[in-house]
């Protein structure tokens, strides 16, 4: 069975066919997503996609999920994951009902709000996000680091091992375009720059988000059929959770639970 991992990251498995725009690994392939999937139609059995479409501007999401539907066999299995409009508006709403009524929930109402906009809105690398994931790293307040790991999956009181990176050509010549674009940000009239430019990395802003209703009918229109919610630990793909792909190993989700998880067939 052929199951492809689009836009993987560093979250793959070797029995998937791995591709994304950079492959920083030997089990990845590196693939430009946007200029279509270099596989036949009629190909693949399974398809998985987490947390990339919110980067991609509508018509960039149609074209992914329409090569997406073509090198599918019939039949075949798609399955989405992206951060959920619905549960983090309501997640909002309830800690600021609660924040309004008890100042102790001033830190949960701070995330809230930045995992809400921030990425969003943000004109800086890293963001608001960022700079709360540092301050909980160096302060070790295990409260609002529990509740950040309970919404997103990421553990900051985890003790990372210090890595030896391996410098690439790609590496180099995304480092040398950042800098380029820095230079040429100069050359823009001070007024204008940050209308001209975003200074965040590639990738790393939400161009979109989505809910149950606005995801299945995306998927409706572009000819998916049996679209279904599904949650982290549950999927119509053949034993997917033993790839630990959406689960950790202790049975948690790898994104947290502000997830939507869906999926469809051709």
């Amino acid at each position: 069975m052929k199951m492809l991992n689009i836009a993987c990251g560093s979250k793959y498995h070797k029995d998937w066919i791995n591709i994304d725009f950079d492959a920083r690994s030997k089990g990845v392939k590196k693939v430009n997503i946007l200029n279509g999937l270099p596989f036949e139609t009629n190909y693949i059995n399974v398809i998985y996609i987490s947390h990339f479409l919110e980067h991609l501007n509508q018509d960039q999401a149609d074209f992914v999920l329409k090569e997406s539907f073509r090198v599918l066999k019939e039949n075949g299995i798609i399955r989405l994951v992206v951060p959920d409009l619905e549960n983090v508006c309501q997640e909002y709403l309830r800690i600021l009902n609660l924040v309004t009524q008890d100042k102790k929930y001033e830190k949960n109402y701070e995330w809230i709000t930045v995992e809400l906009l921030d990425q969003l809105v943000r004109n800086k690398r890293g963001g608001r996000m960022g700079n709360m994931f540092s301050k909980v790293s160096q302060t070790k307040d295990k409260y609002i680091a529990n509740y950040i790991l309970e919404r997103t999956g990421d553990d900051l009181l985890k003790e990372s091992k210090p890595s030896r990176r391996k410098i690439t050509y790609d590496k180099i010549k995304n480092k040398l375009l950042y800098s380029y674009l820095k230079l040429v940000r100069l050359l823009v009239p001070k007024d204008l720059r940050d209308l001209v430019f975003v200074n965040t990395s590639i990738g790393e802003r939400h161009q979109w988000m989505y809910d149950k209703y606005s995801l299945s009918k995306k998927l409706f229109d572009l000819g998916f059929k049996n679209i279904e919610i599904k949650s982290y630990n549950e999927s119509s793909i053949v034993n997917f959770n033993n790839y630990f792909l959406d689960i950790k190993k202790d049975g948690l989700p790898y994104k947290g639970m502000g997830s939507l998880y869906i999926e469809a067939k051709k």
